[in-house]
């Protein structure tokens, strides 16, 4: 029985040699066997398809992986991906010159990916390859907070890149984007976000209802810094910073529904009476709006869009389940969209026939719908982890 036994360990040892020098030789072999190189390409976007009336940015703060912030540009026609930029971490927007020539990104990134060495910059792709061509240096304190357009915004003339800092005091870097140079920092205490109003100035609000007015020299720096008197009550209704831009006026809500319109033609701001988007039966109802950014202007129709939904006091950052979309000349709602899905942003394209696009962070998808009879007309699927704010190029 012993001798036996000792046979079957010796074969059983043979195959097992015998199995593994048939694995290292078909290893050897496939080792061996070389695949043809793959070549490289590149595909430009011509600036028909990249800045079509309906191509749109949607931004992604990838809340699951906030180191790995993208923009991803969709045809809202087709629903095809046409590119995506890599944002790095805590993605706010895109800043889009009128001339198309570059984009700009204000980015953050980590030394030892998420830790380490901070370093902010603002990065600049060509638009054609998507692919980074410059970068400039910022000090380490652009603001991270939910995406909002005010966070960066480009002079009127695309000279000068200005980005809000909260560390927490509050100021804004200045960028020389022609000469792909770091300026200088302003300091503005009390007052966050930027609202360009010309090719040397911004505005900013402040924590009282007043609205700062910072005028720029050519070089960059600031000139003079003016407050206004405040045009709201902070304490009692105040509007949020989601503000959007029609020719020289900026329209801000409140979070009771009040808009706020201000002239920002003169060398001083001009402050409308303010009107309400709510009559007392929408009151009634509950209906508010909210989300995180709820306004949308089409400026060649004079029609604002606002997302809506039914709550109470505290629900603002909740999603809209209908566009209502007013008349800005006759300070009245003109219709009312019901959404195929709850939207926390939207997007109105600005050509002749423009298309109304929503989005949720909680929802991969956008949507797609006519801005003139509010009609859904496609889902498109899959266009960020989290998408966040949606920007036309």
């Amino acid at each position: 029985m012993g001798g036996r036994a000792e046979q079957r360990r010796r074969w059983s040892g043979v195959r097992a040699a015998g199995c593994a020098l048939a694995c290292g030789v078909a290893l050897a072999t496939l080792a061996r066997a070389e695949l043809a190189a793959e070549k490289a390409t590149t595909v430009r976007l011509e600036p028909a398809t990249a800045r079509a009336p309906h191509a749109v940015w949607v931004g992604d703060l990838a809340f699951g992986s906030l180191v790995a912030g993208k923009s991803t540009l969709i045809d809202a026609d087709s629903g095809r991906m046409l590119g995506m930029l890599s944002t790095g971490y805590f993605f706010i927007d895109l800043d889009l010159p009128a001339h198309g020539r570059e984009i700009y990104s204000v980015e953050t990134y980590f030394s030892r990916g998420t830790r380490g060495t901070r370093s902010d910059v603002v990065s600049i792709y060509d638009p054609a390859e998507l692919r980074a061509v410059a970068e400039v240096a910022l000090p380490p304190k652009r603001a991270t907070n939910m995406p909002f357009r005010a966070n960066s915004e480009l002079t009127d003339d695309a000279r000068f890149l200005l980005v809000y800092n909260y560390s927490p005091g509050t100021s804004v870097s200045v960028v020389d984007v022609p000469a792909r140079r770091f300026v200088g920092e302003i300091e503005t205490e009390g007052c966050t976000l930027v609202y360009p109003s010309g090719p040397r100035r911004f505005h900013m609000l402040c924590g009282d209802g007043a609205l700062l007015t910072v005028l720029l020299d050519d070089a960059g720096h600031a000139l003079s810094k003016q407050r206004s008197a405040p045009f709201f009550d902070p304490r009692k209704d105040p509007v949020t910073e989601k503000a959007v831009r029609v020719g020289s006026r900026w329209l801000f809500v409140s979070f009771e529904g009040w808009l706020h319109e201000v002239d920002v033609s003169g060398d001083e701001p001009r402050f409308a009476a303010p009107w309400s988007l709510l009559d007392e039966a929408d009151r009634a109802a509950r209906w508010r709006i909210g989300g995180l950014q709820h306004l949308a202007v089409h400026a060649s129709s004079g029609r604002l869009y606002s997302l809506v939904h039914q709550g109470g006091p505290g629900s603002h950052k909740d999603p809209g389940n209908e566009v209502w979309v007013y008349d800005l000349k006759a300070r009245r709602r003109a219709q009312r969209v019901s959404l195929a899905q709850p939207a926390g942003s939207l997007l109105v394209t600005p050509d002749a026939k423009p298309l109304l696009l929503t989005a949720f962070l909680a929802s991969r998808n956008l949507e797609v719908y006519d801005a003139t009879s509010g009609a859904h007309l496609r889902t498109i699927p899959e266009v960020g982890e989290t998408p966040t704010l949606l920007q036309s190029p």
